[in-house]
């Protein structure tokens, strides 16, 4: 599938599009058709996608669905030695463009793991692959945008780039290719504590043995009147959740 065609279908898919087709299609549905158990039907789909449109806004919510794929502890802090040969961070979003430094600069998803796996090789000595491709046609490969903002301003080496993938399996099996080819099977993985689970999956079918090197784990509301006032971030939060399931299940049906 092309990544135009994925992201296309992502669009229809994930939230909020498609509980917006199905608030509209609920009522169309209970306008013009005549059969009452269509209308109900109809009825029932539009209060339903309304109901999960306010539910995702909910922090509560947002963090039970996040944290059921936060299943992989940290490295503790002051560990040296661990079992990897490389350490490989996968890129997340990138700001193209920004007024305040006229060039592409790594998004706040991908600066996190960037800074984390700094930090690891930093503190292990072990070299760092950074992997991400283009995302679109007019822009650098996100690996290198990320390798530059890792060398230039925190100052640590990054050995390899992986610059053609363009989902996490491919960003498995173009870093498994170049990992293997320089001898190397073990890998400590950077990335988002929600994200780990589909992503270590993905390596570890690429033939690579993992440890999970999990950050930016979500951490849940600290009183009850946070936890139940909704909040726009907590609606991404919710949507970056359901995206992960959504991509566990495609793998898995795939696979």
């Amino acid at each position: 599938m092309s990544l135009t065609a994925r992201k296309a279908l992502e669009i229809l898919v994930m939230p909020p599009f498609s509980l917006y087709l199905g608030v509209a299609f609920g009522f169309a549905a209970a306008k013009l058709f005549k059969r009452t158990w269509m209308r109900r039907a109809g009825l029932a789909l539009a209060c339903a996608s309304a109901g999960s449109l306010v539910l995702m806004s909910v922090p509560f919510v947002a963090h039970a669905l996040l944290d059921s794929l936060q299943v992989d502890a940290a490295i503790p802090r002051d560990q040296v030695d661990i079992n990897a040969e490389a350490i490989v961070v996968l890129a997340g979003d990138i700001d193209c463009d920004p007024a305040e430094y006229g060039q592409d600069q790594p998004g706040a998803l991908s600066l996190m793991r960037c800074r984390y796996g700094a930090v690891l090789a930093g503190r292990t000595g072990l070299p760092l692959l950074i992997t991400g491709g283009v995302l679109r046609p007019d822009r650098r490969p996100v690996s290198h945008v990320l390798r530059d903002f890792v060398e230039d301003e925190l100052h640590v080496a990054v050995r390899w780039t992986e610059d053609k993938a363009t989902t996490t399996r491919g960003n498995a099996d173009y870093s498994a290719a170049m990992l293997k080819e320089a001898g190397i099977a073990r890998v400590a993985l950077v990335t988002h504590a929600w994200h780990m689970p589909r992503s270590k999956r993905a390596f570890e079918h690429a033939g690579l043995t993992v440890l999970p090197a999990p950050m930016g784990a979500h951490a849940g509301p600290s009183t009850f009147r946070e936890g139940i006032v909704p909040r726009a971030r907590a609606f991404r939060d919710s949507a970056w959740a359901i995206h992960e399931w959504i991509g566990r299940a495609w793998y898995w049906l795939r696979s």
